[in-house]
């Protein structure tokens, strides 16, 4: 019979909390969000298509991006043998998930607090404060 210890617990615990704080390293890097956006607008996405929805994204960062979220299983890359290659991005089952807990993230922004600095109140459209909250 397996025994759970408190200790157990803890580390278990420790495990999940090392796993989320990664996610939210990936998904707070610049263009990370914008990016995870634009694959979600379309099913299947190519590398060029991308990079002209996301003017000012230099072709390594996106790559180190798609490399990520692939990491991380929020998106797949489908590889054609062909010449020149021929690439293609869509979300995984697990980011599509993932719009549940942002639609609900964002009714908890919308809630009164008259001490948050929000967007609106500075003028943003939601993609320019999605792109300079992704400073890194």
């Amino acid at each position: 019979m397996n025994m759970i210890t408190l200790n157990d617990n803890l580390e278990v615990s420790d495990l999940l909390e090392d796993e989320l704080v990664n996610l939210w390293k990936i998904l707070g890097r610049k263009w990370a969000l914008l990016l995870l956006n634009n694959l979600d607008a379309k099913e299947v996405m190519r590398f060029n298509e991308l990079k002209r929805l996301m003017p000012g994204i230099s072709s390594t960062v996106l790559a180190e991006r798609l490399s990520e979220l692939e990491r991380e299983d929020l998106i797949s890359k489908k590889i054609y043998p062909e010449i020149p290659p021929k690439v293609e991005y869509s979300l995984t089952v697990q980011a599509m998930e993932l719009r549940v807990i942002f639609k609900e993230l964002w009714k908890w922004t919308q809630r009164p607090n008259p001490n948050r600095i929000s967007a609106k109140r500075n003028g943003f459209k939601s993609q320019e404060v999605i792109m300079q909250n992704n400073i890194r």
